[in-house]
């Protein structure tokens, strides 16, 4: 997985894409790309309050037989989501109440969100036709090292109790490690896919998967490491 953020001016662009090693390509082939457009919003201190609208998510999956492409846009002044499925010719809207994200936006409300080790915050995300309230707890502080360094972090930590579009969104626990100042830059995030701890694969890698991988997944795993 690769999560890379642009500053194009007037909006932050967010892309994540995650892909399949070869060996894995020849039973189950991942290729999916998620792009999030953030408007920039007034603010004074990027810690304390939030500086970015979420506006457009876009994504695409290829994902065995499963495919997706799907855009989601949020307009604040009509207060609705706009959700387009461009495969099954779909479009409905949705009544946007309060500040909603997209499962990449959320990542930046997480980090312009003051943190305290023991308490949690809650981020409502906009996936997969749902409207829900995730809970971010926040863990501890650690050290972590990385590619591009060693540094000091804060852990969170966020539950997916909702099924999302991509493998990345499935069931399951969310750690991410963020640099322990104002910048608070993912240097780690982890996701854990409680499909493959509980040994409860899908039927298309089930039917693929050779006998002696089936056996070594005790804890199935994405991850994303800072390296530049």
């Amino acid at each position: 997985m690769s999560l890379e953020v642009k500053d194009n001016g007037p909006y932050i662009q967010i892309t994540s894409t995650v892909t399949s090693k070869k060996w894995v390509s020849v039973f189950y082939e991942v290729d999916d790309i998620a792009v999030s457009f953030l408007s920039r919003g007034k603010q004074k201190n990027p810690v304390k309050t939030f500086m970015f609208i979420p506006r457009t998510y876009r994504i695409k999956l290829n994902e065995g037989t499963n495919k997706i492409y799907k855009e989601f846009d949020f307009d604040h002044t009509k207060k609705r989501i706009s959700y387009i499925d461009y495969l099954n010719k779909e479009k409905l809207y949705y009544m946007l109440k309060d500040l909603t994200f997209d499962p990449l936006s959320s990542l930046y409300y997480i980090r312009g969100t003051p943190l305290q080790v023991g308490k949690s915050i809650f981020v409502n995300i906009f996936n997969n036709k749902l409207i829900y309230k995730v809970e971010v707890q926040v863990l501890r502080k650690e050290t972590v090292k990385t590619p591009r360094g060693t540094f000091n972090t804060i852990l969170v930590r966020s539950n997916m109790t909702s099924a999302g579009d991509g493998i990345f969104y499935l069931p399951g626990d969310i750690y991410i490690w963020l640099t322990d100042d104002e910048k608070r830059i993912p240097v780690l995030i982890e996701k854990r896919i409680n499909a493959l701890v509980e040994g409860k694969l899908p039927d298309v890698l089930n039917k693929r998967m050779p006998n002696f991988l089936k056996e070594k997944l005790s804890v199935g795993s994405v991850k994303a490491t800072l390296v530049k």
